[in-house]
């Protein structure tokens, strides 16, 4: 009897190192505002664009996602001994203001990755992957919050721009400026892709402040006359006590031809410093459009799309429990022209998991391309190009 309750103490004991040793934990991220919204909507005519009208539009929203996307997840690590774990990580974004999933298609749609890491070797996961680039360009700034300027992650309507195309023309010309009763997006940058599907990321440790990423997004689409349409991106960052240091690139292919592979490619350098009483970044971009050919509304322009310079400036301002951040963005180009904007946000935190935030950006679009619009629809006006967004709301993690 007592050496059956020993090797039951035994194996209690052994069970309870197993369970400690591998862990499930749910998290999420809820996130809603009030706020009103300025955006540009065309008004489709039987006729091929640039026909139609434009005109602004006010909106008053309830909208979800000021800060971050709201969200919820699984978090999956298990200790394999030897400073390897088994990890893996399903994420799934929801609009609070209606209770909708952010995707139709997807239910993980923000990550989906199973993968081994070490603490001497890195990282590696397979699956749905944010991408390098995305990481480093969020980590100074306004983070990729809605008053972002430099900040656009919908780059498919980007590089599926054609401007005999109302839908994406308008896109384009209202700067990113989503359609009314959701949360704008309006952005001076062109953007890129922050997640890529049926990729594989690698991620080394930190030695000494420095450490690389990489991925390789595989497309799985290709036909017996077209390639896949594969997205590749890398980054390096170096980041010790106030100085942060990175460099990141990525290409985004899109709809591919026999003779053409067309991409958004981005090129990003950008560095921030923290002074103790505030923290200033500052990051230059280059966002070539690549095997992109626009159509006769631009013919004037050349007939092809230009790389275009963008070039963001922040600075993040403690007080106390309230930090106050703003930012610049600027992105300029010879066939696109030039696009400018702003934004302001201001963070207090209730506690640990609850902050309150207020917020306002204004973002003018490419003039280049306005000015053609205004041009060809005169009644149209000369500010149909700017987007402006204020919002209060309000974030809890748990």
């Amino acid at each position: 009897m007592k050496k059956t309750l020993i090797a039951f103490a035994a194996l209690s004991a052994i069970a309870g190192m197993a369970q400690a040793q591998s862990t499930v934990t749910l998290y999420g991220l809820l996130d809603a505002n009030v706020g009103s919204s300025k955006t540009n909507t065309f008004n489709a005519a039987t006729t091929a664009f640039p026909n139609g009208s434009y005109s602004n539009q006010s909106q008053t929203i309830v909208g979800s996602g000021g800060l971050n996307t709201s969200r919820f997840g699984f978090r999956i690590t298990e200790d394999l001994g030897g400073g390897l774990a088994a990890i893996g990580n399903l994420e799934s974004g929801l609009s609070l203001d209606t209770g909708a999933s952010s995707s139709a298609t997807s239910l993980f749609n923000r990550q989906a990755n199973v993968g081994l890491a070490s603490a001497s070797l890195g990282t590696v996961t397979l699956g749905r992957n944010k991408s390098p680039y995305y990481d480093v360009h969020g980590s100074v700034g306004l983070r990729e919050t809605v008053f972002d300027t430099t900040s656009n992650t919908n780059f498919g309507s980007v590089v599926n721009y054609n401007p005999a195309n109302a839908a994406t023309s308008a896109y384009l010309l209202s700067n990113h400026g989503s359609t009314a009763g959701s949360t704008p997006n309006a952005a001076t940058w062109l953007g890129f892709n922050a997640r890529v599907n049926n990729s594989v990321r690698y991620t080394s440790p930190s030695f000494s402040g420095f450490s690389v990423s990489g991925l390789y997004g595989f497309g799985e689409d290709k036909s017996a006359t077209t390639d896949a349409t594969k997205t590749m991106g890398a980054s390096a960052q170096y980041a010790n006590g106030p100085i942060v240091v990175y460099l990141a690139y990525q290409s985004d292919a899109y709809a591919r031809t026999a003779s053409l592979k067309p991409a958004l490619e981005n090129t990003l350098v950008g560095a921030s410093y923290d002074f103790g009483i505030a923290k200033v970044g500052a990051n230059y971009n280059r966002a070539k459009l690549k095997d992109i050919t626009a159509s006769t509304f631009l013919s004037a322009t050349g007939g092809g799309i230009g790389a275009q310079k963008e070039y963001g400036l922040s600075v993040s301002v403690p007080f106390g429990a309230m930090v106050v951040e703003a930012n610049y963005g600027q992105s300029k180009g010879d066939t696109l022209g030039k696009s400018t904007g702003g934004g302001i946000q201001a963070l207090y935190s209730l506690s640990k998991r609850t902050t309150l935030y207020t917020g306002y950006s204004s973002t003018k679009a490419y003039d280049r391309l306005a000015q053609l619009v205004v041009n060809s629809q005169p009644g149209s006006g000369s500010t149909i190009e700017r987007s402006t967004f204020f919002a209060a709301g309000v974030r809890h993690t748990f």
